[in-house]
């Protein structure tokens, strides 16, 4: 077969079934092959970074290798900030790119890739001749699980046109890991979890992934100790009388007076990045135990006072044991007036609500969308200042979260909502997104949702300006006016491509939006566009963020 042929045949041998792209001279063919001779699943983007960012929301999705591919040069360089989002997230990835004939060395699109990806963090995989295609593929699958980052695989059109007789690779199958603790590092731990008189677990997507919720649950009961999460494990201890949500910069006032008399953190795989701690000040006077599955993640932000390497469950289970054998008695943190008050706990009476006429307020918008939008759904965040109210939206597990902001780039939100709702048809798929971001990468990839038919609900916090700026420029008394534009009309844009749509422009209109959703036809995106106030400080449950 030909060249580009035996890439195509490579990726299916591997599993692959759905790519996202934009093609071009570098990669036509390999995607025209792809869909043609295997029927995979080819979904167009209107541009590369967009191409990414739907491989890597399907690949969060799906829990499997996301796989995205484009042309040489342009089609590569618009790749890079969706490459570095995919390099922070750490998802495996792969990125099918074409090259320009080694031996044109005058081509327009010529340029130094591998350098171009380097600087991204991504790894790169060169397929050095027609013969080592099968291998060169392979090595590059392995590589973007065994390195949890994208991998572009890059494909010099001269090889795709050489003819090969292709030999067939065994596809991968590596084992789920379930590594048992280092016994060392175990008992130091446990003998500072024991001795603490206010302890606290903190649970991540590591957890979330090694379905170590019930182990965790035990624990705490064993130790005394109430429950919280990283962003990533939203809603994990849901229905736990002692869960606190989310420990961090998006905590409720009880959990941050909670957190603020713990004495020691026991975190099972969370980073413990500046959110996750408030910017460190929620570690302070406590001494803290980071189980994770990946040792480079121990000690990457905060220098810890006790690290064991080893999968959560595994460890949870562990502790568990060792508390049992020793008869450790839990402590006394978990009290009824705990209890009771996180029982009573309404998020909606923590903040006075700030709509009017023209503006609603994001908090109260978020939760009434919350309460009335389909709750059989997964959500995505775009970047940007009303993610931290759209942050609060719920979802029924952890893994339906989906968020786009490894980068702190705003734009990424609607392609990556695409891929993840390529990757779960069946279930409807809401996209939070700033009129910022919107702008910047949402419109132009709206229409790739209504050709797709996907059910896509999209939410525009719109307030008429790039709202961190604009907090910027007002907090040190200089005119807002650079951060303000005069958008389009949202709604008769959306419509023109096909979309149903509802405008908010106070509390009134929730629920006739909620209408709209509800009556939304099979096959075609909803667009709401809330009007919300640039000039209202967006607050957590009352407190300035």
């Amino acid at each position: 077969m030909l060249g580009h042929d035996a890439v195509a045949q490579a990726l299916v041998d591997h599993g692959v079934d759905t790519v996202f792209g934009v093609l071009g001279d570098g990669n036509l063919f390999i995607g025209e092959n792809l869909q043609r001779q295997h029927g995979v699943n080819l979904v167009g983007a209107t541009h590369e970074a967009n191409a990414v960012c739907m491989a890597e929301g399907w690949a969060k999705a799906t829990g499997r290798l996301g796989v995205a591919t484009v042309t040489h040069g342009p089609g590569l360089t618009n790749t890079i900030t969706a490459l570095v989002e995919g390099v922070k997230n750490e998802t495996p990835m792969l990125l099918v790119a074409g090259d320009t004939p080694i031996e044109n060395e005058q081509h327009l699109q010529n340029l130094d890739q591998h350098a171009l990806v380097a600087a991204t963090g991504a790894g790169f995989q060169p397929v050095r001749n027609v013969e080592t295609i099968s291998e060169d593929v392979s090595t590059a699958v392995r590589r973007a699980h065994a390195e949890r980052r994208p991998i572009v695989v890059n494909v010099p059109l001269n090889i795709e046109w050489e003819e090969v007789e292709y030999e067939t690779r065994p596809p991968l199958n590596a084992p789920a890991s379930r590594l048992a603790p280092d016994p060392d590092q175990l008992e130091t731990a446990l003998g500072i979890i024991a001795s603490s008189a206010r302890p606290i677990i903190l649970a991540g997507r590591g957890a979330v992934k090694s379905n170590a919720r019930d182990a965790l649950v035990r624990l705490g009961e064993a130790l005394g100790a109430p429950l919280a999460t990283s962003l990533l494990g939203t809603g994990y201890f849901e229905g736990e009388p002692f869960n606190l949500g989310i420990h961090g910069t998006l905590s409720h006032q009880i959990a941050g007076e909670t957190f603020a008399m713990a004495d020691c953190l026991v975190v099972f795989g969370a980073s413990l990045n500046f959110f996750t701690t408030d910017y460190q000040t929620l570690l302070a006077g406590k001494r803290v135990v980071h189980v994770d599955l990946n040792a480079r993640h121990i000690d990457r932000h905060v220098t810890v006072d006790a690290g064991v390497v080893g999968d959560a469950a595994v460890v949870a289970e562990a502790m568990i044991e060792m508390l049992s054998d020793a008869e450790h008695q839990p402590s006394s943190f978990r009290t009824a007036d705990l209890e009771q008050r996180l029982h009573d706990f309404d998020p909606a009476e923590a903040f006075d609500d700030k709509s009017y006429e023209g503006a609603v307020d994001p908090r109260t918008l978020t939760r009434r969308l919350d309460a009335g939008l389909p709750e059989d759904r997964q959500v995505v965040v775009d970047a940007g200042r009303f993610m931290l109210d759209a942050l609060t939206m719920s979802v029924p597990n952890p893994q339906d979260l989906v968020t786009s902001h490894g980068f702190g780039a705003i734009g990424l939100g609607m392609s990556t909502a695409i891929g993840a709702a390529v990757a779960r048809p069946t279930r409807p798929t809401v996209l939070c997104i700033g009129d910022g971001g919107y702008m910047m990468g949402g419109l132009t990839e709206l229409s790739t949702a209504v050709h797709l038919g996907l059910d896509l609900i999209v939410i525009v916090y719109n307030d008429g300006s790039y709202g961190a700026e604009h907090i910027q420029l007002v907090s040190k008394g200089m005119d807002p006016a650079a951060s303000l534009h005069e958008w389009p009309d949202f709604c008769a844009v959306a419509e023109s491509m096909g979309c149903k749509t509802a405008k908010i422009n106070s509390l009134e209109d929730i629920d006739a939006a909620l209408e709209v959703v509800k009556n939304r036809k099979a096959g075609q995106p909803v667009l709401i566009e809330a009007s919300t106030d640039a000039d209202v400080v967006s607050t957590i449950y009352g407190h300035h963020r």
